[in-house]
């Protein structure tokens, strides 16, 4: 649904990457107000600055990180326009389980084959066998539509893909990629899941992209955005509701005053978005209600508890089984930061999701809780639904959610909201 052109006032509610972007880019025109309800604006662009010690003033990114050119081309142009800078990263998989000692990572092949025992290990000959096997014929089955209607289950069953391979690397790696449980991995969609591979370049093995981080951290972004904005976000400030009238939007704020706006943007997730409405269609409760979040614990820290034991296989990102760990429990994985961000510290920094009070609290710099949303066949059918119905009853709704939960999929939400007024990237 398009928008009259004329200058319009416009509440954006959730500033996170898409609803600061579409903020930003509703800013050339229009008189735009920004409401956030944590302290800080960014959302997952969560950058640190170490406080003391040896490493003061570096900054650490503790939520979005990383990106690459050809699978991030909107948010690549954004960076482009805000004059931001960008140094090479890698992106490589390590995995340890502590009962039983087994483990390895994809950083070089000494570190795939940590022991030479392992050249004549029967599961993990075959986990290597089946990585390989998938390579080949997963980007057959997702260009086929053989994956249509299955779980990752259902398919890793159907081609007879083995247990050390699903349970040991292919799980694990979908939990960490997505935040999720790895129980939830199994009946997570194959098709979208692969869909996400092959656009991120991790379905095959050969002409893979360079991933990029944020010189300086993620939240330099953050900064030069705001810098276009006359008006001062309102900080701490989740709305007590919102309804709609004939002639626009009233959002009524905790000490109760209410505030008209001509246009509604919420970039909050589906479900903050669905509490905020005092009067949900029921178009917007079908498309919003079906979406699930998983909260994270992450916390920043200096332990090197949650990495490998030898150094050698410390990767990218670092998942880790703990005695006792059933499938259920939300993902234990640890990104070290110096070698995503090419950190030359004087301490290690690791980002680790869900350690509970296993990390020593003297190592701890910062906890806090991010959610993640959380993939279904019903959550997947609302999203061109949602995208049919931006623009009613003036209101837009933006999110990672309208995607596959990065931050390409937010800004893409964000720009296709900007078009519904006339304005371009």
């Amino acid at each position: 649904m398009k928008a009259e052109s004329q200058r319009k006032k416009i509440a954006v509610v959730g500033c996170g990457v898409a609803g600061l972007t579409a903020a930003w880019l509703l800013n050339r025109r229009h008189e735009v107000h920004l409401f956030e309800k944590n302290d800080y604006i960014g959302g997952h662009t969560r950058t640190l600055k170490i406080k003391d010690g040896v490493d003061t003033g570096l900054a650490v990114d503790t939520g979005f990180i990383v990106m690459n050119h050809r699978n991030y081309p909107l948010f690549t142009k954004v960076l482009k326009q805000l004059g931001v800078k960008l140094a090479d990263s890698s992106m490589t998989f390590s995995f340890h389980d502590k009962t039983s000692g087994y483990g390895y990572s994809g950083n070089t092949l000494s570190t795939l084959f940590p022991k030479l025992s392992y050249y004549f290990m029967p599961k993990h000959l075959g986990l290597v066998r089946d990585l390989a096997r998938f390579a080949r014929i997963g980007y057959r089955d997702l260009q086929s539509g053989y994956l249509e209607g299955k779980t990752l289950g259902q398919y890793f069953e159907s081609r007879s893909f083995g247990q050390n391979f699903r349970e040991n690397y292919f799980y694990p790696m979908g939990a960490a990629i997505w935040s999720s449980p790895v129980e939830e991995m199994e009946n997570f969609p194959a098709q979208p899941y692969l869909h996400f591979l092959e656009n991120h370049g991790l379905l095959r093995l050969t002409n893979r992209p360079q991933w990029k981080y944020v010189k300086g951290g993620s939240r330099s972004y953050v900064k030069t955005m705001l810098k276009d904005f006359k008006k001062k976000p309102n900080l701490n400030a989740a709305p007590d509701g919102i309804r709609r009238t004939t002639d626009g939007v009233i959002l009524r704020k905790q000490d109760g005053e209410e505030l008209a706006f001509d246009h509604l943007v919420i970039g909050a997730h589906a479900d903050e978005a669905l509490a905020m409405l005092d009067d949900p269609s029921e178009e917007e409760k079908a498309n919003l209600s079906v979406w699930r979040y998983q909260p994270n614990e992450v916390v920043l820290h200096t332990s090197e508890t949650h990495l490998p034991p030898d150094p050698k296989q410390w990767s990218s990102w670092n998942f880790l089984r703990e005695p006792g760990d059933g499938k259920s429990r939300p993902v234990l994985v640890s990104y070290y930061m110096n070698r995503l961000q090419n950190l030359k510290t004087g301490n290690h920094y690791i980002v680790t999701l869900n350690a509970g009070a296993s990390i020593p609290e003297d190592k701890v710099i910062n906890r806090t809780t991010l959610t993640h949303p959380l993939y279904s066949e019903q959550a997947l059918a609302s999203q061109p639904r949602l995208a049919r119905t931006n623009g009613k009853r003036n209101t837009w709704f933006c999110g990672s959610y309208f995607g596959y939960g990065f931050h390409e999929d937010a800004v893409q939400s964000a720009v296709e909201v900007a078009k519904g007024f006339g304005i371009e990237l």
